[in-house]
């Protein structure tokens, strides 16, 4: 959880950790939308399970998201001999994990069969990253579903997206692992820009920097391996966005586990 009034800039420090966050992002996206009964409502819920069938055709989404977890099972199960754990709160944890796994081996496969199946949806695929290629003319079974009655719309929304929901909830349990392993350091970037080393001997995972809302700076974040550096930029609404020219006070976490 980010703390109240701060608005929390997120860079991931690995693959698996950057495709975890598009998972999270796309999800959060289609439950908003799955809420409305509007045809937009629908069309915006169209275009995340569009975003979500490219991501399951880049990587085997279940089969990575198991790895973490079992990656972070091994890491707790390791630490219930160290002398301050809550042993309570840690075999709690050690449960949900092993019951998201439990639940992603039990996910028929292939996964998300119904949305990668589905002739319409393949057919917005192959124009979804083109400029306004989804336009009625161009997707006239697009258009003829968009006229259905809204149950018939939600039913096959959620038929398509069934799958994702064991998916999205094992993101969520490691992301928030992750996310609590590390306190927010007062910080200040001098000038506008910070750097700092990261220790090989850690599993770095994901770097946070908190800013106060109503600041008006934004962070670019540059990492890698070693080290990375963050310069905060002043937001502009037009013209070219200048880069701070005064110290710039925040917060930083960087979570490893």
């Amino acid at each position: 959880m980010n703390p109240p009034d701060f608005v929390a800039y997120e860079q991931p420090l690995n693959e698996r950790m950057r495709m975890l966050l598009r998972i999270e992002f796309v999800l959060r996206n289609l439950h908003d939308s799955l809420g409305g009964d509007q045809v937009w409502h629908h069309r915006a819920a169209v275009l995340h399970l569009l975003d979500l069938a490219d991501l399951l055709t880049r990587s085997d989404l279940r089969a990575e998201v198991v790895k973490e977890l079992e990656r972070l099972a091994g890491i707790l199960t390791a630490m219930q001999s160290a002398p301050d754990v809550d042993r309570g709160r840690l075999q709690e944890v050690l449960e949900q994990l092993d019951g998201e796994i439990d639940r992603l081996h039990g996910l028929r496969l292939p996964f998300a069969q119904a949305l990668l199946e589905s002739d319409m949806i393949g057919q917005l695929r192959k124009r979804h990253n083109l400029a306004l290629g989804n336009c009625d003319f161009d997707q006239p079974a697009y258009r003829h579903w968009l006229a259905q009655p809204v149950a018939k719309r939600q039913q096959d929304i959620a038929a398509w997206s069934d799958p994702f929901t064991s998916l999205g909830s094992a993101t969520r349990l490691i992301l928030e692992l992750i996310r609590q392993s590390a306190a927010a350091a007062a910080e200040s970037a001098q000038l506008g820009f910070y750097q700092r080393s990261l220790d090989t001997n850690l599993p770095h995972q994901l770097l946070r920097i908190l800013l106060p809302l109503g600041s008006q700076y934004y962070p670019e974040i540059s990492a890698g391996r070693h080290r990375f550096s963050i310069r905060f930029v002043r937001y502009a609404e037009c013209g070219k966005p200048q880069p701070a020219d005064e110290d710039v006070p925040f917060r930083l976490m960087c979570c490893s586990l």
